[in-house]
């Protein structure tokens, strides 16, 4: 497994808790790896569009821990696999406090066309392809 290139952290409020515990709502956590892909996208230089959006088409959560909310939230990132309009990032929140890992994510994301719904690849396509791998040179290419 290659080490997380992207990391960033978060700071956690109460209202991010779970049912009146001080534990952090698993929701909150999943939201997190959104936000950071955002930044993500920032430090790679990969291309944003307005047209053309990235969904989120599955994602496979494995909760490890219980986060306090009155702790931090680092949140790791890397791009494994890029097929054309298809991206899969592995993702990990670790308490900041003491750097135990919290929840382990897979999110997969397709590209698609905000106009008609449909499933598309960008025509920037190799653009994206080269960020993303100048940055995360692990990920796999497929066609």
């Amino acid at each position: 497994m290659a080490d997380f290139r992207f990391e960033t952290a978060f700071p956690l409020r109460h209202t991010d808790s779970f049912g009146g515990t001080p534990f952090v709502h698993g929701g909150v956590l999943l939201a997190l790896t959104e936000i950071a892909l955002d930044q993500y996208d920032e430090a790679t230089g990969t291309p944003s569009h307005r047209d053309i959006l990235r969904f989120q088409t599955r994602s496979e959560i494995r909760y490890r821990a219980p986060l306090r909310w009155d702790d931090a939230a680092t949140v790791r990132l890397r791009c494994v696999e890029l097929r054309p309009g298809r991206l899969t990032f592995e993702c990990e929140i670790a308490a900041v406090s003491d750097g135990g890992v919290i929840a382990l994510m897979t999110h997969r994301y397709a590209y698609v066309d905000a106009a008609t719904g449909k499933a598309t690849v960008p025509d920037d396509w190799a653009v994206i392809v080269q960020a993303i791998q100048g940055y995360d040179s692990d990920a796999e290419v497929s066609e």
